[in-house]
C-alpha cells in the first residue's frame, strides 16, 4: 500500500499514520498484510513502530499487540489538534499527558508535520503561509510547512533552507553589499536579480526564477548555471538538470496564491502538494502514483481538491477518522 519511506521524518510519520490507520476501525485484511510488509521492509520502520509504540506505554512489533486506548490515546490527541489547529503544540502535549502516555507533540506533531520546526528563525505550520522582512529589506514568503534560518554577515546575507519552499525578493543594496544566497542541504542559490523560488524536496532541491536571474551551484562545488526569469532547475549535490521550457517551470511557485497548478504531473507530486496543507496523513497506492493529473487545485480546501482529482482520475480516495487518513488507491 505505502511506499518505503526515503527520510527519517517519513519514516516516522508513516509509524504514525499506520497506527491511526490500524486503529481506525476500516482496516482490512490486506491493510494489516501491507502494514507487516512495510515493518518488514526495512530495520528503521520497525524501529520507529517500536519507538512510537514505547513512547505510548508498549513494546509491540505488530498491530495484532496494540492495547485498546493506547493507540486511541495518540487518535484523540491528534483529533483534538484538527479540532482546534491554532492550539495544536499545547493540545497534543496536554492531551497525551493526561492520558498517561507521554508521547508529546516534539515527536508526534515535529515529525508528522502537526506543528512548526520551532528551532528554525522562520517556520511556518500547516496552512499557514507567512511573509517575512529581514533586515535588509528583502523579504522571504514562506510557504505551508517551511523552516529557513537566517545569518547575514560581511561575507554573506545567507537563508538556510531546512525544509519546505520559499520566494525570496531581494532587495539590491549599493556599494557592493554581499551577495544573497539560499541555502539547501544540496547546493546554494545566488541572486543575480530580485525575486525567485527553493523548494527543498527529499534528496533534490528545485529553484525557479520570477525575475531577473540566480545562479545556481551544486554542494560539491562541481557544477555552477545561471538560470534567468521563467527558468528552473532541479538539483542535488553533484548535479545540475533544467527544466525543459514547456513543463511550466513558473507554475510550481503558484502556491503564493493559493493554488496548486499541475501541467502532466505525477499524482504523487499533486498529494506531496497537498500535505502541507492538510492537518493529518494522505497515503498513496504506487500504482496510482504514477498516474498523470492536468488541472488547478486550492490548496485552502484540500477536501475539494480530492474530490475533484477522484472525480477525474481512475482512483479511489478513502477517508478515515474524521479526515485525518486519506488512502488513495488507482480503481480497477
Amino acid at each position: 500500500m505505502a511506499a518505503t519511506a526515503s527520510t527519517p521524518s517519513d519514516v516516522q510519520a508513516a509509524a504514525i499514520g499506520w497506527m491511526v490507520e490500524l486503529r481506525s476501525g476500516e482496516a482490512t485484511a490486506a491493510e494489516h498484510q501491507a502494514f507487516a510488509a512495510w515493518l518488514a521492509a526495512d530495520p528503521a520502520h520497525r524501529e520507529a513502530w517500536q519507538r512510537l509504540a514505547g513512547a505510548v506505554g508498549q513494546a509491540f512489533g505488530g498491530a495484532s499487540a496494540v492495547r485498546p486506548g493506547a493507540a486511541d490515546a495518540v487518535n484523540g490527541a491528534l483529533g483534538l489538534a484538527a479540532a482546534r489547529a491554532t492550539q495544536r503544540r499545547r493540545l497534543l502535549r496536554g492531551a497525551l499527558g493526561v492520558a498517561g502516555v507521554g508521547l508529546g507533540a516534539a515527536w508526534t506533531g515535529r515529525h508528522a508535520g502537526l506543528v512548526p520546526d520551532w528551532g528554525a528563525n522562520l517556520h511556518t505550520a500547516t496552512a499557514e503561509r507567512r511573509s517575512h522582512m529581514l533586515a535588509d529589506g528583502s523579504t522571504l514568503l514562506l510557504d505551508a510547512r517551511t523552516s529557513a534560518d537566517v545569518a547575514f554577515t560581511a561575507a554573506e546575507r545567507s537563508v538556510q533552507l531546512r525544509e519546505g519552499q520559499l520566494i525570496a525578493s531581494v532587495r539590491a543594496r549599493p556599494g557592493g553589499a554581499a551577495p544573497f544566497v539560499v541555502h539547501t542541504a544540496q547546493g546554494s542559490v545566488r541572486a543575480l536579480g530580485t525575486r525567485f523560488m527553493v523548494r527543498q524536496s527529499a534528496g533534490r532541491s528545485l529553484a525557479v526564477v520570477l525575475e531577473h536571474s540566480v545562479e545556481v551551484a551544486t554542494a560539491n562545488g562541481l557544477q555552477r548555471h545561471v538560470l534567468h526569469a521563467g527558468e528552473a532547475a532541479w538539483f542535488d549535490a553533484g548535479r545540475i538538470e533544467a527544466v525543459s521550457p514547456g513543463a511550466g517551470a513558473l507554475a510550481a511557485a503558484d502556491w503564493q496564491r493559493g493554488l496548486l497548478v499541475a501541467q502532466d504531473l505525477p499524482l504523487a507530486d499533486v498529494v506531496q502538494a497537498l500535505r502541507p496543507y492538510r492537518h493529518g496523513f494522505i497515503r498513496i497506492a504506487p500504482d496510482a502514483a504514477r498516474l498523470r493529473v492536468s488541472g488547478s487545485y486550492s490548496l485552502a480546501d484540500t477536501d475539494a481538491s480530492l474530490q475533484a482529482l477522484a472525480e477525474t482520475l481512475p482512483i479511489d480516495v478513502h477517508v478515515y477518522t474524521g479526515g485525518w487518513l486519506v488512502r488513495i488507491e488507482r480503481r480497477g
